[in-house]
């Protein structure tokens, strides 16, 4: 069997500190995409402005596939982290263009 199974749907559930939080859910990978860069562009993932701590899980996003027969958590990340990921994309490709 393949993961995501075809049937799975998403759920997030996320903290923000002082951003809120709350759940979502999405019928599948590209509308979960399309929220994730909806969030950045509002400045959700923006790591100086997080709550400490971190690591006790109250801040950060939680992500669910969801079918007819489960719930398996696929991912829990903190924005710090995806911050990093997309500074670090942003950097590659633009070194990428002067080169």
């Amino acid at each position: 069997m393949t993961y995501p199974p075809e049937d799975c749907t998403f759920e997030v559930t996320y903290t923000l500190g002082r951003r809120g939080a709350g759940r979502e859910s999405f019928s599948d990978v590209y509308a979960l995409g399309r929220w994730f860069k909806e969030m950045e562009r509002r400045g959700a993932m923006d790591p100086e402005e997080f709550q400490t701590p971190d690591e006790d899980g109250r801040n950060g996003y939680r992500i669910v596939c969801v079918t007819d027969s489960e719930r398996v958590a696929i991912s829990y990340f903190h924005p710090r982290l995806v911050m990093g990921r997309i500074e670090g994309a942003r950097a590659a490709g633009a070194r990428a263009a002067a080169d």
